[in-house]
């Protein structure tokens, strides 16, 4: 027999040991509790998110999970976290829209998001609405865009920080606009909020849960969804795509990843009890009152999951690149 034909038989040996002893990892999974990074702070959207689903999932997967906030960077500290884990399911991220973001606005990562990560499954879906002041004269967006692009401006179009879906937002609503727009950045959307309640602003993205009560108070005017449906708490607001400007309908959705060399069986366990988890009706309920919804089941498999992710990530890089966004 010839070295190649020895090199080849012993390669072949590992790769069925590697592969008996992941189904046997597998077949025994989860045997311990599972740790859920959220890489931003906590409170916020991706941390509310996995605590939705917690105790469901807990029961599903028949262990604890533990919600564990490494903030910082932009999302990532967390990031690099996972990545670095052991590829065993026991340490997995929840993230959101940014994850497809971060390769295209952060050129030094000690991690690659393609090649690092795999998409566990979709873990809900929503949509922000544009808003304004609550005394701008424009009644509708036409009305606004008329109004936008008339003298004595520049109109001050708020964001929630540079790298954020909401930045890349207003600087596509910038370009749509084409008059003078002052774009300002806050450090989160919470004093954007603010500003625009009390009148040093004009215009924000605001996320549905909280522009809904202050847009059926009056002190905001609602003028279009980032949804690819109307939300149903606001049903007289459009979407973009009934405006003219499709472009800017995209959803804002949180997502299970794990380290890419995470065993496909392992995978499938945790997908599945995650879809068990979506289809839970007291859960659907909890979404319905936070203004979120679980994907179609169409997107639900690893691999309609994983597609969906990767083309957001295409479609992110897209926008940062032809509007020469930088992150500093």
């Amino acid at each position: 027999m010839s070295a190649r034909s020895l090199l080849m038989g012993a390669a072949c040996a590992v790769a069925a040991l590697f592969a008996a002893a992941s189904g046997a990892q597998a077949q025994t999974y989860p045997e311990k509790a599972i740790t859920i990074v959220v890489p931003s702070s906590a409170g916020g959207p991706a941390d509310v998110a996995i605590r939705l689903v917690n105790d469901r999932l807990s029961a599903a997967l028949g262990q604890s999970l533990v919600v564990e906030t490494v903030a910082g960077a932009g999302g990532t500290i967390g990031m690099a976290r996972v990545a670095r884990a052991a590829p065993d399911g026991y340490t997995l991220l929840i993230h959101q829209t940014g994850f497809a973001i971060t390769p295209a606005i952060y050129a030094k990562l000690n991690f690659d998001v393609v090649k690092d990560f795999v998409t566990v499954g979709l873990v809900n879906t929503s949509s922000t609405v544009l808003v304004g002041r609550g005394d701008l004269p424009a009644k509708d967006y036409k009305e606004l865009l008329a109004w936008a692009r008339g003298p004595g401006k520049p109109l001050r179009h708020a964001h929630p920080g540079p790298g954020t879906t909401g930045h890349l937002f207003t600087t596509m609503h910038a370009k749509i606009i084409g008059g003078e727009v002052s774009v300002i950045s806050y450090r989160g959307i919470a004093p954007a909020v603010n500003d625009l309640l009390g009148g040093h602003i004009d215009l924000a993205s605001v996320g549905t849960a909280v522009a809904t009560p202050l847009i059926k108070a009056g002190k905001f005017k609602a003028y279009a969804t980032t949804g690819l449906k109307r939300i149903p708490a606001l049903p007289e607001v459009p979407t973009f795509g009934e405006v003219g400007h499709p472009e800017l309908q995209r959803e804002f959705w949180h997502a299970l990843f794990a380290p890419a060399a995470t065993p496909r069986p392992i995978l499938e366990k945790l997908n599945a009890a995650l879809n068990e988890t979506l289809n839970d009706p007291k859960l659907l309920e909890l979404y319905a009152k936070s203004n979120v919804e679980a994907h179609p089941a169409k997107l639900r498999s690893l691999e309609a999951a994983q597609k969906y992710v990767t083309d957001e990530i295409a479609f992110y890089g897209k926008v940062v690149r032809d509007n020469n966004v930088k992150v500093d």
